[in-house]
């Protein structure tokens, strides 16, 4: 495997991003590298390499949290997901496991989660490091490039729609049709 990647880094807020060879880093305990085949982008990538939010990811960094492909290496302790697997890498990179968000399955609302691409890198490169316990495993029948963006704007509205606990022949509201509205109309209509 290689020593050194291509990477998309985020070097200051508000300019370019800076296309570099930095080193991969191979997987600790608890860990997966997968090798980068799609990577979306979403608005919150954006926002990352803007600074523009609250609280701000430190340069440098490499953004990006919708990026699928095959884990090339493992770590110790890691036994249900395997190289060679298909995985997404989401923007959700961590959580505690352990709080009152995380054990009522509101791991996004955990004060110590992580975020791919935000406060650890992300996919804009040739490899990503993940958390086994948060990638999904994808189906071979769909290919990178369709399903790199449901994981983000996807498993939003996804979510959104499970909550509202919506039936088949119910009525659903859609406000917008961009990255997210377009994918609600899809969803709504399976």
């Amino acid at each position: 495997m290689n020593k050194t990647m291509k990477a998309a880094v985020v070097r200051e807020f508000g300019q370019p991003l800076v296309i570099e060879e930095v080193p991969v880093t191979m997987p600790g305990p608890g860990q997966i590298l997968v090798k980068i085949a799609a990577t979306g982008v979403c608005h919150t990538d954006l926002h990352a390499a803007e600074g523009d939010w609250p609280v701000k990811p430190n340069p440098p960094f490499i953004p990006g949290h919708e990026g699928v492909g095959h884990v090339v290496a493992v770590g110790s302790g890691v036994t249900y997901v395997k190289e060679g697997d298909r995985v997404g890498v989401p923007w959700l990179y961590t959580a505690c496991g352990h709080c009152v968000h995380c054990l009522g399955g509101w791991e996004t609302l955990c004060e110590a989660q992580q975020n791919t691409g935000y406060s650890v890198n992300g996919s804009f490169a040739e490899y990503v490091l993940a958390d086994p316990n948060y990638v999904g495993h994808l189906p071979a029948n769909i290919g990178f490039i369709d399903i790199a963006p449901i994981l983000c704007a996807g498993v939003t509205v996804y979510k959104g729609l499970k909550v509202t606990d919506t039936r088949p022949g119910n009525w659903v509201a859609i406000s917008g049709i961009g990255g997210l509205g377009h994918m609600a109309v899809q969803y709504a209509k399976a």
